[in-house]
């Protein structure tokens, strides 16, 4: 080997030796509590009463009594597809716990777009397409997807910014079931 040779390599070995002891790789926490008022009380899940791609219409008032984990999700959106086996796996295994999933589309290409995409994931919760309501009321929805969970009385009780797994969408769900007894 040369000297110049000599003199790059250890030049490359210090900064990357520099570069992972100065590096933080913690794994970021998902999780974004929300809905404290200056009292300390949880915030009411804003309302909403939306078409349901089965027909009729779902409203969140129609779920009080049940944990609801409400995602909102678009087709076009990458995350949103990464995302969805582990919604729908979650949401049969916790189905009979009193938890209820519902899958909220902004779509703008409405149903035509969604149906197909139902199918494809085999989608086993409700689906409704939101009109502008839930986009619009809900604290941090800033993009898609993201999760709420909303406990038994109707408040947020905590939500998820960005694509969830088992690995987090369970636990979370554990730790609020143990907070929410029937």
């Amino acid at each position: 080997m040369t000297r110049n040779r000599i003199v790059i390599l250890a030049a490359v070995l210090i900064g990357g030796l520099l570069f992972f002891s100065m590096a933080d790789f913690k794994k970021e926490k998902m999780e974004v509590l929300v809905g404290y008022w200056q009292d300390g009380r949880l915030q009411p899940a804003p309302e909403f009463s939306l078409p349901e791609l089965n027909g009729g219409t779902l409203s969140l008032s129609d779920l009080k009594g049940e944990i609801v984990i409400l995602n909102v999700w678009a087709t076009w959106c990458a995350p949103c597809r990464d995302e969805m086996p582990a919604l729908v796996r979650t949401a049969g295994q916790f189905e009979s716990e009193g938890v209820t999933f519902v899958g909220v589309s902004v779509d703008a290409g409405g149903w035509d777009a969604v149906k197909p995409f139902v199918a494809q994931y085999g989608v086993n919760y409700p689906i409704v397409l939101d009109d502008g309501t839930v986009d619009d009321s809900y604290e941090g929805l800033t993009g898609y997807p993201t999760t709420y969970f909303i406990n038994r009385k109707g408040q947020v009780w905590r939500y998820f910014p960005g694509p969830l797994s088992r690995l987090t969408l369970v636990p979370a769900l554990m730790e609020m079931l143990d907070a929410e007894p029937v």
